[in-house]
């Protein structure tokens, strides 16, 4: 990993540990007392297990312990920069129930430091969170603690950049984000790992961010979610640098989570070189589960009416295309095992439709049917994984070495289907690889297994498509002759079936018929 990804996630782990300050909580069953003391530790504990060095001042005035120029900072390494949390003054007040309110700045700002070390240029980056009408409540028992938080508004800003101006001058970037209506709890047990769980939800997350180098172009980026929600939970080990990905998954930390919304959009734009672009994207909902821990990582994200629509000012017209759902997804082992362990990828595209002015561009005699398009690919196995994904030293040693990253063992072709211009191709099989033999297919792992297609309408797509000069009357029959060795015909019209085979002896077969 690159010494400027560090300085990133330096970044960001700061921001969530002012969010989980301000913004977490997680509902607990029953409530009992804790003291302003047992509250403010268990945040300050937080940060110092996360790798954070603080100070403060602590004065008890009544019932409110007084926390003054509360600062933490995450010292700077040979890889990473530094960064620095402003608390300012923490009041915790404790309300007679067996809970404690929090009463924060209204504005803290987050400093991160870092020098190039191959060219040596330092610069800084100030953000500021400012919160307006929160409320932070802590309750629960020392062993198992819960934050409640409400706010009107979190709004995250850059409020400077200090670096040399040939390298970035300081008005390059403009960056603003904010959270409406934000309500979460936040749950916290003692232990190493720490379990935490929570869930929180916000009317609206609204960005907009720009950025403008001389001689380089320009480009901005605004956009909008509505009715988000999250829940989850995660594991952190304490006295673990939160910027080290690798070392804090070995030891234990682990997530699983769900984000959905109920729209979004975004606006892009952009200049280079007197060529502009404008583009508008938005979806009516949308999900993202992510699950990590150090053995694997998965996700899936998926999107409901997606429509993007582009201007470009080499062109003199729009171009817009649309989805009624969208999904991708993946689960990939991260850690070097001597065990085979799953993997899965998925990809669905339904009803995809672009406008008659794209068309026109591909298909300006209107030859081929305009029906919605549809793709899916959906595909699992097993492979074993010879290096640690999330090590940068091991993923480097990797690159210099030249070896491969792992071996397949089974692959599954749960589901392939593309349905374009009129034909639809449907398959599934299975497949087996033999690590051993990498002499029967030249060098790759010898399969074993069966692959079953079924095209409709396949013949027809190539009459429309040297209609349109796409395609060659020589390249036609070349299809045509391909088909009609590896597929046999159907039962209904322009339909063809086939069954492609790979056997123990490595022979290729086709519909039972050797042909390798």
């Amino acid at each position: 990993m690159k010494e400027g990804s560090f300085f990133k996630m330096r970044h960001f782990t700061a921001t969530c540990a002012v969010s989980a300050l301000i913004a977490a909580g997680f509902a607990q069953t029953a409530a009992a007392d804790i003291t302003a003391e047992e509250a403010w530790g268990s945040l300050r504990d937080l940060l110092t297990g996360s790798g954070y060095e603080g100070t403060a001042s602590e004065t008890r005035e009544g019932d409110t312990l007084v926390v003054g120029d509360a600062v933490f900072t995450m010292p700077a390494t040979a890889a990473q920069g530094s960064t620095s949390i402003d608390f300012g003054t923490l009041r915790f007040t404790e309300t007679g129930d067996g809970s404690v309110a929090v009463e924060m700045p209204d504005v803290m700002p987050i400093t991160s430091g870092f020098t190039d070390p191959d060219t040596g240029i330092a610069m800084s980056v100030v953000v500021e969170v400012t919160q307006s009408g929160a409320d932070l409540v802590l309750s629960g028992t020392p062993e198992r603690i819960t934050q409640t938080y409400t706010a009107q508004a979190v709004d995250v800003a850059l409020a400077s950049i200090d670096a040399p101006d040939d390298a970035l001058p300081p008005d390059a970037i403009r960056m603003t984000m904010q959270l409406a209506g934000l309500s979460s709890t936040n749950t916290i047990e003692q232990g190493d790992p720490r379990p935490m769980a929570g869930t929180a939800s916000a009317e609206t997350a609204s960005f907009d961010m720009a950025f403008a180098v001389p001689g380089e172009g320009s480009g901005a980026a605004s956009g909008e979610i509505r009715g988000i929600s999250f829940e989850g939970t995660a594991t952190m080990p304490m006295d673990t640098s939160a910027g080290d990905l690798h070392t804090l998954m070995q030891a234990g930390y682990g997530f699983d989570g769900t984000f959905s919304h109920q729209g979004a959009s975004m606006t892009l734009t952009g200049e280079e070189e007197g060529s502009t672009f404008q583009a508008d994207t938005g979806a009516a909902s949308g999900t993202f589960d992510m699950a990590m821990s150090g053995e694997s990582l998965s996700y899936t994200a998926s999107q409901t009416a997606v429509t993007i629509a582009a201007m470009l000012s080499d062109l003199p017209f729009p171009l817009s295309i649309q989805a009624q759902a969208l999904d991708a997804g993946v689960t990939l082992p991260v850690a070097k095992s001597d065990e085979a362990e799953e993997f899965s990828l998925l990809v669905n595209l339904q009803d995809f439709e672009m406008s008659d002015m794209v068309w026109a561009l591909l298909d300006p005699q209107s030859v081929l049917p305009r029906d919605p398009a549809k793709l899916l690919v959906d595909l699992s196995g097993k492979a074993k994984v010879f290096f640690n994904l999330l090590d940068p030293q091991s993923t480097e040693a990797l690159a210099a070495s030249g070896d491969a990253p792992g071996e397949l063992e089974a692959l599954d072709i749960n589901a392939v289907e593309l349905k374009l211009a009129g034909a639809e191709l449907n398959g599934s099989g299975a497949f087996t690889f033999d690590n051993t033999d990498l002499a029967t297919f030249g060098g790759f792992p010898k399969p074993t297994g069966a692959l079953e297609l079924h095209l409709a309408g396949g013949n027809a797509l190539l009459e429309k498509l040297a209609q349109m000069g796409m395609i060659g009357p020589q390249e036609a029959g070349v299809a045509r002759m391909m088909m009609g060795m590896l597929a046999v015909p159907g039962d209904a019209p322009d339909t063809l079936n086939s069954k492609l085979e790979i056997n123990a002896e490595g022979h290729i077969l086709a519909n039972g018929q050797r042909i390798q």
